[in-house]
């Protein structure tokens, strides 16, 4: 029971600081709901996200809840993530970069009845970082400039718990119900005067997953996997304050709200298993027709990701193997400005290195860049790193049937 509970506290002393910290610098974060997250982390970070159609029994997916009948009955699985990231911002020729960094995912999973497997888990879902100032001319002056900084930070994360089915062998069902959070605070400061806008953001949501395994031979198999969330209206409380430090006085008032909501989402996957390698393509399409803007610049538009990967197992495969990791993704961005948009792509790589007692360390690295940017539009790119620690602890129990 003491194996148990000290990890638990190391999870537990965390969660508050995965609210706190933001992932991105990105100016194009003022927008929407910030720059949001794609998933990146856990055992397959070297594939850039992909584990829609992906399952092991030291694999904690919440990418799609009906992996989880793959846990071993005997073992609860503990998952925990941590990234960081280089990014360079460029625009009329003027570059600028950041570093930033960020617990990235914490879950802990187990067989809870016969065919029945449970997951708590804690994410983030969108980040909001940037600090711009700006010169502007002051009207009726020659040469005279007043300097405006914009400054935002905050963002939303999700805690909720996994459930999953498993109906005979080969199918799997499940549901990740959780809640979503956080605060967004955005301001405007020019000399003495500031103006803070802040906005908590929160809801309750369900999404939902599907895999089934058809079998090849005894050491190939094939599986589909999709998952399907709806598009959740979220409940804002927003507030806008005024302070001068000349005069000493300040002004607060609530603020209207603009419809903001989660999207609708659609995604399917297929991966083919081998004793030795595996490969999977994945699309997920994301209806963000439900968002309004506050900015006739700005616009909301539908997206498209199509991704890649595969892996390869080293060495002994049954006694510390190696798996080598590979995968690259397209994708539209769903932040229209001045009816200009961008693709991104990106390209990934790592390993996960089993270590004794059968735990699983994972290393991975992604570049991600941006082509079609049209002249004015920010090019965003970068480099990011995921560390990720997958380990068990026996349950004590006799194996569930």
């Amino acid at each position: 029971m003491k194996k148990v509970i000290f990890p638990l506290i190391l999870y537990v002393l965390p969660c508050c600081l995965l609210t706190a910290q933001n992932t991105t610098s990105s100016p194009a974060s003022m927008f929407g709901l910030g720059e949001l997250s794609t998933g990146d982390g856990g055992q397959y970070a070297g594939l850039g996200g992909i584990g829609i159609s992906l399952r092991n029994d030291h694999f904690l997916n919440t990418a799609n809840p009906a992996a989880l009948t793959a846990i071993d009955s005997r073992r609860f699985v503990f998952d925990t993530g941590v990234m960081g990231a280089y990014k360079s911002y460029t625009q009329t020729g003027i570059t600028n970069s950041s570093i930033t960094g960020n617990l990235n995912n914490l879950a802990i999973g187990c067989k809870i009845l016969p065919r029945w497997y449970g997951a708590l888990f804690l994410a983030p879902v969108s980040s909001m970082g940037y600090a711009i100032t700006l010169e502007n001319e002051v009207a009726g002056t020659s040469g005279t400039t007043v300097s405006s900084l914009f400054e935002g930070s905050g963002g939303l994360s999700k805690i909720g718990f996994s459930n999953a089915y498993l109906f005979g062998k080969n199918l799997s069902v499940g549901v990740n119900l959780s809640y979503i959070g956080g605060t967004l605070t955005q301001s405007e400061t020019q000399g003495s005067a500031s103006i803070e806008e802040s906005s908590f953001k929160h809801t309750y949501y369900a999404d939902f997953g599907i895999q089934y395994t058809i079998p090849v031979n005894k050491e190939k198999k094939l599986i589909l996997g999709a998952t399907y969330g709806y598009s959740q209206d979220l409940k804002q409380d927003n507030s806008l304050s005024a302070s001068s430090t000349s005069g000493g006085n300040t002004i607060e008032e609530d603020v209207a709200n603009v419809r903001q909501a989660l999207p609708q989402f659609v995604s399917a996957g297929i991966s083919y298993h081998s004793s030795r390698w595996f490969g999977a393509l994945e699309y997920k399409y994301l209806d963000w027709s439900r968002m309004q803007s506050s900015r006739s610049i700005i616009r909301y538009q539908n997206q498209h990701k199509v991704s890649i990967g595969g892996g390869y197992t080293a060495g002994n495969i049954y006694r510390k193997p190696v798996t080598l990791l590979l995968g690259a993704g397209i994708s539209n961005s769903y932040v229209v400005i001045q009816k200009k948009e961008a693709q991104n792509y990106y390209i990934s790589t790592g390993a996960n290195f089993t270590l004794p007692a059968g735990n699983i360390l994972s290393l991975g690295i992604k570049y991600n860049d941006q082509f079609n940017a049209t002249a004015g539009m920010q090019r965003e790119k970068g480099v990011s790193l995921f560390l990720n620690l997958s380990f068990w602890e026996r349950t004590y129990r006799a194996k569930l049937k």
